[in-house]
């Protein structure tokens, strides 16, 4: 898996506000965007949530929120419109590690073009519903939350869980300490998921050749797939079904459920 720490320069300047003792900063951004377009977004500290909607354009929301009107003065956000929209965050040289400000991003994307999307936090959660085109996803600490996304889409964090709902064109789900849980009902290509620590539960509703390893885990499959399990030297496997596409899952030290 590769993860990524951004460095950005900047940029705007906001008028804040102090609410209950905290300073808090808010932007809005429009674009309107075609086929193709990139949206990308990348945070530090804070969530990233998207949804579509019925426009034609792309809306950036963003709220940078701070402990003191100091704090604010350290954290910078560049925004390029040239083509689709790209928005980073920067943290300046002479912040310290006590300091807890943060940037959240609220997106919007049109329900109608295909988009190529990107989003990575490195200390926050990332939720996607809806969308279309192609996507990555990625966190450090944090969850994922993808529904309803048509087109590829992969997945990578380190530290969280991540759950999947019903996005055809999943490709790769990869986490490392965390859980995995993924409902699959249809698919355009082969899946893989994969953990290192952490347990993986699929509610399968589609035909498919389904691989399975773990070293040191469990596995469990639903009566229904009618499915083997054997023991061997280097830990637990199981193979059952048959489909256009196959579904690869391991873990080190996770259990795995296939269910319906």
């Amino acid at each position: 898996m590769k993860y990524r720490l951004y460095c950005l320069s900047v940029c705007l300047v906001l008028v804040p506000s102090v609410y209950a003792g905290e300073v808090v900063t808010e932007e809005n951004i429009t674009i309107g965007v075609s086929s193709g377009d990139p949206v990308e977004i990348f945070t530090v500290n804070g969530d990233i949530t998207v949804s579509q909607w019925s426009s034609d354009q792309v809306e950036v929301v963003y709220i940078i929120t701070c402990s003191s009107e100091e704090e604010l003065d350290f954290i910078t956000v560049e925004c390029n419109t040239v083509s689709g929209i790209m928005c980073e965050v920067n943290y300046d040289e002479a912040w310290e590690g006590s300091h807890s400000g943060s940037v959240d991003f609220e997106v919007q994307i049109p329900s109608g073009i295909e988009l190529a999307i990107e989003l990575a936090s490195v200390n926050g959660n990332v939720s996607t519903e809806g969308g279309q085109g192609e996507a990555l996803l990625e966190v450090v600490n944090g969850n994922i939350d993808a529904e309803g996304f048509s087109g590829e889409l992969n997945v990578h964090s380190v530290n969280g869980n991540i759950d999947i709902i019903e996005s055809p064109g999943i490709r790769i789900i990869e986490i490392v300490n965390g859980s995995i849980e993924c409902i699959v009902n249809d698919l355009e290509d082969d899946l893989l998921i994969e953990a290192v620590n952490g347990n993986i539960t699929l509610f399968l509703g589609v035909d498919a050749e389904v691989n399975i390893e773990t070293i040191s885990g469990n596995i469990e499959i639903s009566d229904t797939f009618d499915a083997f399990i054997s023991d061997n030297m280097v830990g637990t496997s199981s193979a059952f079904g048959d489909g256009e596409f196959s579904i690869d899952i391991n873990t080190v030290s996770g259990n795995i459920l296939i269910d319906d």
